[in-house]
């Protein structure tokens, strides 16, 4: 698991954000941050939680995890242990059941996906994390810079923990569901959210980081 800090405020308030599956920094760079210092774990083909991130959970007064598409799963599978740190964590467009037919993606999506993983078809996966083509025209200009290969590795590892790593309780005190999902099916987010923690509906894709110019936004995100 790869970490880099996105902002460095001097605070006492800490986001920790567990990006997803393919991602890197580069997306994010449009969200400022104000009242928080930002650290960003990414690159899931090996858990162990960073040294540093573990010491960074125990130095700042408040800790907030932002956690996007599987890094819900990630987050809730090395920050379980540290549970009593957290002061709210917030489920994006994610469940910690990410490979299901009712609660995450169908088995044979994923499984698709990585048969089939090229240049061309990640791209097409990318377009289809987007809401509408103003918005893929801005991810675009900011596209992770990630090796294929690396990004391939990760997906095939990942869906190994996924299969040993069955959870059923959690410490998200909140999920953000985009209506308009195609990655992970809006419905099935809502099913799994449902009665466990309070949802708020975005009318945006799999990718809804462009609604906010912030990341104090995201983490106070209301109706």
């Amino acid at each position: 698991m790869n970490q880099t800090w996105l902002h460095q405020n001097n605070t006492e308030k800490l986001i920790l954000f567990f990006n997803g599956w393919g991602c890197d920094e580069h997306p994010f760079e449009h969200l400022q941050s104000v009242n928080y210092d930002v650290l960003m774990l990414n690159d899931y083909r090996d858990l162990t939680f960073p040294e540093e991130a573990f010491n960074a959970v125990h130095a700042y007064r408040e800790v907030h995890v932002l956690a996007w598409s599987f890094g819900v799963w990630v987050a809730q599978c090395v920050l379980m242990p540290l549970k009593d740190q957290i002061h709210s964590a917030i489920a994006i467009n994610g469940t910690f059941q990410p490979v299901s037919a009712q609660y995450g993606i169908p088995e044979p999506i994923i499984l698709g996906t990585l048969t089939n993983l090229s240049a061309r078809n990640l791209e097409k996966f990318q377009r289809r994390m987007l809401h509408g083509a103003a918005d893929w025209q801005r991810f675009d200009a900011i596209m992770p810079q990630r090796e294929l290969d690396e990004v391939e590795n990760e997906l095939f590892l990942l869906t190994q923990h996924f299969q040993v790593g069955k959870m059923k309780e959690g410490f998200y005190t909140q999920a953000i569901i985009g209506t308009d999902d195609r990655i992970i099916p809006t419905a099935n987010q809502k099913a799994f959210w449902a009665g466990r923690v309070p949802i708020i509906e975005l009318e945006q894709g799999h990718f809804c980081f462009f609604a906010f110019s912030s990341w104090d936004e995201v983490l106070t995100v209301t109706d």
